[in-house]
Order: C-alpha cells, then sequence, then structure tokens
C-alpha cells in the first residue's frame, strides 16, 4: 500500500509523517502475514498516525477497518478499544463538517455513529473478566458521551461504573 501522502523533493518531512510512513510499511507486512491480530494494530497505528497529520477521514476509515479485524479476534478489549476510538474520531470530524453546505445533516449523522459506537463498546465491557478494565471503558464512555451533550447517559454509565467499584 502506498502512502497516499505526496511530498515534494524540497519538503521536510515532519516527524508526524515520517511516523505514517513507517506505520504505512508496518500495516504492509501485517498484510502480507494476513494474521487479525497483527491486521488490527497495524491499521489502529495508522488511523493514529493519520490523527497526527490531521488527516479525520482517514483516521475514520483505518479505525473502521481494524475493527473489523478486532471483530474477528476473541479478545474483547481489543474491538472495544476500537470502538472508543471510532467513536472519538466520529465526534472529532464534526468540526471538519462547517464549511460543507449539508454539514449540520453531516455532524448529526457523525454523532449518530459515535453514540451507536460507543453503546455498543458499553454493552461490550461487560463481557472482561477484570472489573477495573469495565470501570475505565464506561468512564472513558462517559466521558465521551457527557462531550457530545447527552449528559443523562453519560452519568447512568458513570453510576453502572460506581457500582462495579463498590
Amino acid at each position: 500500500m502506498q502512502s497516499p501522502i505526496s511530498h515534494t523533493p524540497l519538503q521536510q518531512e515532519s516527524p508526524s509523517r515520517v511516523a505514517l510512513g513507517v506505520a504505512l510499511s508496518s500495516l504492509d507486512f501485517a498484510e502480507q502475514r494476513g494474521e487479525p491480530a497483527s491486521l488490527a494494530q497495524a491499521l489502529t497505528h495508522v488511523a493514529h498516525c493519520y490523527h497526527q497529520v490531521g488527516m479525520t477521514a482517514h483516521r475514520r476509515w483505518y479505525l473502521q477497518q481494524a475493527l473489523r479485524f478486532s471483530s474477528m479476534l476473541s479478545s474483547v478489549d481489543t474491538s472495544v478499544d476500537t470502538l472508543c476510538e471510532l467513536a472519538e474520531a466520529s465526534v472529532d470530524c464534526t468540526d471538519d463538517y462547517d464549511d460543507e453546505e449539508d454539514g449540520p445533516r453531516q455532524a448529526h449523522k457523525a454523532r449518530d455513529q459515535a453514540r451507536d459506537h460507543l453503546y455498543e463498546a458499553a454493552r461490550l465491557a461487560n463481557r472482561s473478566a477484570d472489573p477495573q478494565w469495565e470501570v475505565t471503558v464506561l468512564l472513558r464512555v462517559s466521558d465521551l458521551l457527557d462531550r457530545m451533550g447527552d449528559h443523562d447517559d453519560a452519568i447512568s454509565l458513570q453510576r453502572r461504573a460506581l457500582g462495579l467499584i463498590s
């Protein structure tokens, strides 16, 4: 897979762009191996690098692909973490729609997708054998829901987390 970022010969590469190139190379290697765990991890790493260079749409796409491979694994943790990251990316991209004619509708759709990802993450979190990890996930989901204005749902998840603590 070739990097979608073009460079001019005189352009000094930023550390973020160098990291993206390394991540894309790692993804190529993971694709050759064909192991879902390696692919999920490599795709997530590429998404993080796209986040660092400010390419939100690319970030979301790579996280969606990572989620596909995460769901093939028997580890719920990977899927839950990817769902949370995908929700964060969806919330972050709502600012990108400000200058578009169809912006408010697109932003609403992105927030709805984020909610869907968050509710799925909260649902899957209770499958964990580690109650502390479940608490961490519930609080992370709660924070994102609160950030989106879903205060009642955020409080409900905080109460669920507190119940696990005590």
